[in-house]
């Protein structure tokens, strides 16, 4: 399959990049769907029954303003901590030198596609970033870059967080620039938006889904349109009951970094 995927790769010219929290995975950053995995990171959650949707949701910025606070400020130590893999290069070198158009869009909020160098103008991070900020309120539809790290102050036993950052517009507390769970207030990003619009009105001739998970099927969709148009698509998942959805016959049962790493061995130089 490697060898028909790689085919595929070398005679393709516009590539569309769909990568969700699979992608992160060998970088170290933990996905949270897995139930367990999220009350072994966080305890004190466990002991209020604090779940991640919760947390990751306006609801808990307006009620337990610290802990979800500390719940970001954690995922941003831990990205901050760790770095994008091989395959995030490899995708880059690709759209780089070998591909005549690409663009990735991400569920991710980590921003490790433009942490790892994929031109900003190129990507599409469609539930936002932990790297940048907006106010709560909101007070008006601006969002700002912010880098720094550590941001708050994080009380790693309580998993609560103090000293949160605040909106330069009107002083009240901002929040991350990132679309929660049942979340009104998220205030978009219309230039990654208009350059997502303005890639896919010309045609895609192959399609990569990557690390995608039936939780939130906003990738899965997207690549089911192109299959259903007749455009191939690479869906790069360890769990093959990931395929439900697109049902592509080109299917790596690998991680991410694995995946991409095998397909640039196997492109003729």
């Amino acid at each position: 399959m490697i060898e028909q995927c790689a085919e595929l790769i070398a005679n393709a010219e516009r590539v569309l990049f769909l990568t969700s929290a699979g992608m992160s995975a060998d970088s170290g950053i933990p996905t949270f769907r897995d139930k367990e995995g999220y009350w072994e990171n966080f305890p004190p959650f466990k002991e209020k029954g604090l779940e991640a949707q919760e947390l990751a949701s306006p609801w808990a910025f307006q009620n337990v303003l610290s802990h979800a606070w500390a719940f970001y400020e954690w995922r941003r130590r831990n990205a901050h901590e760790n770095r994008p893999h091989s395959g995030y290069d490899i995708i880059n070198h690709w759209m780089d030198s070998r591909f005549d158009d690409a663009f990735v869009h991400t569920t991710n909020t980590d921003g490790y596609h433009i942490i790892s160098g994929t031109p900003p103008d190129k990507v599409m991070e469609v539930h936002g970033s932990m790297w940048r900020l907006q106010c709560l309120g909101p007070c008006s539809r601006d969002f700002w870059d912010e880098n720094s790290v550590p941001l708050c102050d994080l009380d790693y036993d309580r998993m609560e967080a103090s000293n949160y950052p605040q909106c330069p517009h009107c002083d009240s507390i901002a929040r991350p620039h990132i679309l929660m769970f049942g979340d009104w207030d998220y205030v978009g990003h219309s230039k990654q938006e208009e350059n997502f619009s303005r890639f896919t009105r010309q045609a895609v001739d192959l399609v990569f889904l990557v690390g995608s998970s039936g939780g939130v099927p906003t990738n899965d969709f997207i690549a089911l349109q192109y299959k259903d148009s007749g455009v191939p698509v690479i869906n790069i998942n360890l769990d093959p009951s990931a395929n439900a959805i697109v049902n592509t016959e080109y299917l790596l049962t690998m991680k991410g970094k694995e995946a991409f790493e095998q397909l640039d061995s196997a492109l003729p130089s």
